[in-house]
């Protein structure tokens, strides 16, 4: 139960990154932002598949071992590769992910450093005149 509580917790956190990241996309219109937004939402779609999937291969073969079985049975080394196989994957992901953020935080440098996210100052800004 508490895991289940726990579960419903991270996915409402991923949920609410996602929209203050779509609220600083249509704030800021940064270039960077969108795409680190980009890439926050469809990794964490690519993960719920991996994990979906990798979730489905461990009921079909291994949920079906049972103690005291040969180990080396056919179908639960067939289901063991195919789980390794898909931790590869996302491990490369993974990286690609990493790789694709620090993209994006190089974007929203540079569009620092060229003055995007000044606020102007309150000289700057005109008073309404009654």
């Amino acid at each position: 139960m508490f895991g289940n509580v726990l579960i419903g917790l991270i996915y409402i956190s991923y949920v609410v990154l996602a929209g203050f990241l779509v609220f600083l996309c249509l704030r800021t219109r940064s270039k960077g932002v969108i795409f680190i937004t980009a890439v926050y939402i469809g990794f964490q779609f690519l993960d719920l598949i991996f994990d979906a999937a990798l979730g489905q291969v461990l009921k079909a073969y291994i949920g079906q071992w049972e103690p005291g079985q040969d180990v080396r049975d056919e179908k639960l080394l067939r289901g063991l590769d195919i789980a390794i196989i898909v931790a590869h994957v996302k491990s490369i992901l993974f990286i690609i992910y990493v790789n694709l953020y620090l993209l994006g935080a190089f974007l929203i440098y540079k569009e620092w450093r060229q003055g995007k996210f000044h606020h102007p100052s309150p000289e700057d800004i005109e008073e309404p005149k009654t």
